[in-house]
């Protein structure tokens, strides 16, 4: 193991954080508008009820907002990274890498969706332009009768 990813380090991973939302009819039509989806089952409430759904639904990656926490731009480590995965390593960049996401149902208006998000694995690779650190999260989303969601497992990738 690297010298550098110590116990301390370590312990942080397989800790589970879980944070609740209710989303709104608002909500969804925001994120919908912000990455350009303009099916109208995101918007029209008159088309959403003629739908098998009955209402307006989020667009498939809408959980990804419950990913991280809101917090102020003072908070954020130096790159601006999310404190999710703002781990103590001698990394000052971070970049994402890969991420794999797995939808279950959809999201409706008055759903209340719990987050449940932990570090799963930190490791290091030797690149070109010295060692990367890799950071995977893991964050499963439930919705208010325990059903799964979504699943995303994403990895970040810090350097110096």
């Amino acid at each position: 193991m690297d010298s550098t990813i110590t116990e301390d380090i370590l312990t942080m991973t397989g800790v589970e954080k879980v944070r609740q939302y209710d989303v709104t009819k608002r909500d969804i039509k925001r994120f919908a508008q912000a990455i350009g989806e303009t099916n109208l089952i995101h918007f029209d409430e008159d088309y959403a009820k003629s739908t098998r759904y009955s209402t307006i639904i989020a667009p498939h990656l809408f959980c990804q907002i419950f990913t991280f926490d809101d917090v102020s731009p003072d908070r954020l480590p130096d790159d601006g990274s999310p404190i999710e995965i703002d781990v103590p390593i001698p990394a000052k960049r971070t970049v994402g890498g890969a991420s794999s996401y797995e939808i279950f149902r959809r999201v409706k208006v008055g759903d209340r969706i719990t987050a449940k998000s932990m570090l799963k694995d930190i490791f290091t690779k030797e690149g070109k332009s010295g060692k990367l650190y890799f950071v995977v999260v893991e964050t499963e989303f439930f919705n208010q009768d325990n059903e799964p969601v979504a699943k995303e497992t994403a990895t970040y990738i810090k350097r110096l």
